[in-house]
C-alpha cells in the first residue's frame, strides 16, 4: 500500500520550529470529498462491534455514482473489503468508465425520480458532478449552466433497494444535486431500512435542507451521526 506523509503535520512541525515526531504520521486512504468513506467504515466497525457478530451481508446502493474513484463514497468499501453493490448514474457519458473499473458492481445507467415514468429529462453540466435532474440546479452556478439535455431511463428508489431486501446491512448514497431530498421521501422506510444513509442536502441551493431532512429522519428513527462541508451521515437507530 502506498503510504503519503501528512503535510498538515509536518508543515505545522517547520513552521514552528518543532522536533520532528519519532513515529511518522501519514494520511489515511480516502476518496471522497469530506472523509465520508473513512465515516463509514468507521460506523459499520462500532456496528459490529455493538451487535456482538460479522454482518451476515454488507452492500451498498450509490445514486449518482459519477467518476469511479473521485469522490465516491463506496470504492474504499470496496478497495479495502471487497463489498459491491449498485452504482447508478444518469449521465452516459460516465458509464463506460464505471462498467469497467467498477465491473464488480451492478452499473445502472439511470436516473432515480420520485415518479412512475420510463423516461427523464437530464442536465448535464460541464463540471459532471453539477448535472442533475434539476435544471435551475445546474444553472444556479456561475459561469457553467447546462451543457446538455438527455434523456435518460428513470427508476424509483425503492425498486432499487428491492433488490437488496435480503442483504443484511445497506449503505444508501444518495448524491444527485438538488434533487436529494425528493428521493429519500420515496423510500417505503416500512419496508427497506438502511443502516447507514448519506445524503447531500444542498444546502446553498435550498437554505434550510439540512434542518428539514434530519427533522425527517428522526421521525423514520434514524440518527444524524457526522455532518461534514457537503454531506449528512444518518445511522438506523430503530427497528433493523
Amino acid at each position: 500500500m502506498i503510504k503519503i506523509i501528512n503535510s498538515f503535520v509536518y508543515q505545522r512541525v517547520f513552521e514552528n520550529n518543532l522536533a520532528n515526531p519519532t513515529i511518522p504520521a501519514w494520511l489515511g486512504e480516502t476518496y471522497t470529498q469530506c472523509y465520508e468513506d473513512i465515516i463509514i467504515v468507521s460506523l459499520l466497525r462500532a456496528h459490529i462491534r455493538r451487535i456482538g457478530r460479522p454482518l451476515n451481508g454488507l452492500s451498498y446502493i450509490e445514486i449518482g455514482a459519477n467518476h469511479p474513484v473521485c469522490t465516491n463514497s463506496t470504492y474504499l468499501l470496496e478497495r479495502k473489503y471487497g463489498i459491491n453493490g449498485i452504482l447508478v448514474e444518469a449521465n452516459p457519458k460516465l458509464i463506460k468508465d464505471l462498467q469497467i473499473f467498477r465491473g464488480n458492481n451492478l452499473v445502472l445507467h439511470a436516473a432515480v425520480c420520485n415518479k412512475d415514468i420510463s423516461e427523464v429529462d437530464f442536465f448535464i453540466s460541464p463540471e459532471n458532478e453539477i448535472s442533475s435532474l434539476n435544471e435551475e440546479f445546474v444553472n444556479s452556478w456561475k459561469d457553467l449552466g447546462v451543457q446538455e439535455r438527455v434523456s435518460v431511463p428513470a427508476i424509483r428508489i425503492n425498486s432499487l433497494l428491492e433488490i437488496t431486501k435480503d442483504i443484511e446491512a445497506i449503505i444508501l448514497i444518495i448524491d444527485c444535486e438538488g434533487v436529494d431530498f425528493d428521493i429519500l421521501k420515496d423510500i417505503d422506510f416500512n419496508k427497506y431500512r438502511p443502516l447507514i444513509i448519506e445524503i447531500e442536502p444542498s444546502d446553498g441551493f435550498k437554505p434550510g435542507t439540512s434542518t428539514a431532512i434530519i427533522e425527517y429522519l428522526a421521525c423514520k428513527e434514524y440518527l444524524v451521526i457526522a455532518e461534514t462541508d457537503v454531506n449528512l451521515i444518518f445511522l438506523s437507530v430503530g427497528r433493523s
